[in-house]
């Protein structure tokens, strides 16, 4: 069955505005109460079942909510219209930025969990794509002056993180000699809870959207992502290339550090656990509990760049041309021989070195694997800010003013 048609497409929300503590608190709140409703949901629908008395084993059973007890019914209704209600009024009160990161972090961990249906509710604390600077405050590609020969990188993290799990020593060090060559450096702040396609198709029209306005000439577009943000840039690209973007002509380098490129065993081994709850009409029901992880996290069980015909469907090749080059990172944190599929612990080896979507002998395609790393310490670790800067010294990014970049480490 096509995954379009269990789930309908949601418009993506504008960049939202900042919150205080007190939009925070209201907000999950109504998000308690959205949640109680689907819980009364779940509980009628159950309900019907256990009336119904189906056997066991009968498939064609199908729970109604429709035919539970009108009480199920009324409680539903509630829940969702006094919080409806809250959020409405909750919403036209003025915001401002928050004084800290940790908002940021809970906001964008909980649209990872559940960012689509934050996105269909139009909930307050529903993210959109924006560009930010390290610290998180608002900016617009189209300000950033992009000087000749010089590139725009940007940083795409991962599911459930946002913009401040990027720094760091190493981190930091790397972004500020960018900018001392002259490169402007932005980070994009993302609802991971959306599928990885539709990221990826926004990612695609922001920056269309700034090549149209800026039309900057003889620069280009380096873009680094982490785990869900490689595949993010891999979808992006796609896109561009469907609709014939002109800032794909100007993307000549990607970094993909410990992305997924043949899916996410963790989510297939949910995904077979929730189905098994469909062997029997009266835990079905319970699959819609299994379901609340977000579509964005469904949509790394096989790596979906780009929106899938069918559950199984292969996934396309990167676009790839004489221009573009690509840097794949990898992590090994519980290494033994024999044991390569454990990866960093969330990754397995061989789908952070491309899958089969990479060309295994490419000149355009580098590899790198770090020992003794987990996922997300990768994103602190040294080590591998030394590969990624070395690795933009030997694109041309970087100009390589202390000798870091003679050394050969790729392998």
């Amino acid at each position: 069955m096509p995954l379009s048609s269990s789930a309908r497409p949601v418009a993506s929300p504008s960049p939202a505005k900042r919150h205080t503590s007190f939009h925070w608190l209201f907000g999950l709140f109504t998000l308690a109460m959205r949640s109680g409703g689907e819980l009364t949901r779940v509980a009628g629908e159950m309900h019907h079942t256990v009336t119904a008395a189906p056997m066991p084993w009968d498939a064609k059973h199908q729970a109604d909510f429709s035919k539970a007890p009108k009480v199920y019914k009324l409680v539903k209704l509630v829940f969702e219209y006094g919080s409806d209600s809250i959020h409405q009024w909750v919403n036209r009160l003025p915001g401002q930025t928050p004084a800290s990161g940790a908002l940021v972090r809970m906001r964008s961990a909980l649209n990872g969990v559940v960012g689509d249906k934050l996105v269909e509710w139009d909930h307050l604390l529903a993210m959109g794509m924006e560009t930010v600077d390290e610290l998180g405050n608002d900016i617009q590609l189209s300000q950033l002056n992009l000087q000749k020969r010089k590139s725009l990188v940007l940083f795409v993290h991962g599911l459930c993180l946002s913009e401040h799990d990027w720094q760091g020593p190493g981190h930091s060090e790397l972004v500020a000699k960018l900018r001392e060559q002259g490169h402007q450096v932005a980070w994009i702040r993302y609802n991971t809870g959306l599928p990885i396609w539709e990221n990826g198709r926004q990612l695609a029209e922001l920056l269309d959207q700034y090549w149209t306005q800026t039309k900057p000439r003889k620069s280009s577009i380096t873009m680094i992502g982490h785990s869900m943000g490689g595949l993010v840039i891999r979808s992006a690209n796609h896109y561009a290339e469907k609709q014939r973007h002109a800032w794909l002509a100007a993307s000549h380098n990607a970094a993909y550090l410990a992305s997924p490129h043949a899916g996410a065993p963790l989510e297939k081994i949910g995904n077979f656990s929730n189905s098994m709850l469909g062997a029997t009409p009266y835990s079905k029901p319970l699959m819609a509990l299994g379901n609340i992880r977000s579509r964005g996290i469904r949509s790394l069980r096989h790596a979906n760049v780009t929106e899938p015909e069918h559950e199984n469907a292969p996934q396309p090749w990167l676009p790839m041309s004489d221009k573009s080059h690509h840097l794949l990172v990898g992590a090994r944190r519980f290494y033994e021989s024999g044991n390569r599929w454990l990866g960093d612990g969330l990754v397995p080896e061989d789908s952070a070195m491309g899958g089969p979507y990479f060309p295994q002998q490419h000149p355009n395609v580098e590899r790198v694997m770090l020992d003794q790393v987990g996922h997300l310490a990768l994103l602190q670790d040294h080590r591998m800010y030394v590969y990624l800067q070395r690795w933009l010294i030997k694109r041309g990014v970087l100009e390589d003013q202390e000798g870091e970049g003679k050394a050969g480490f790729f392998r």
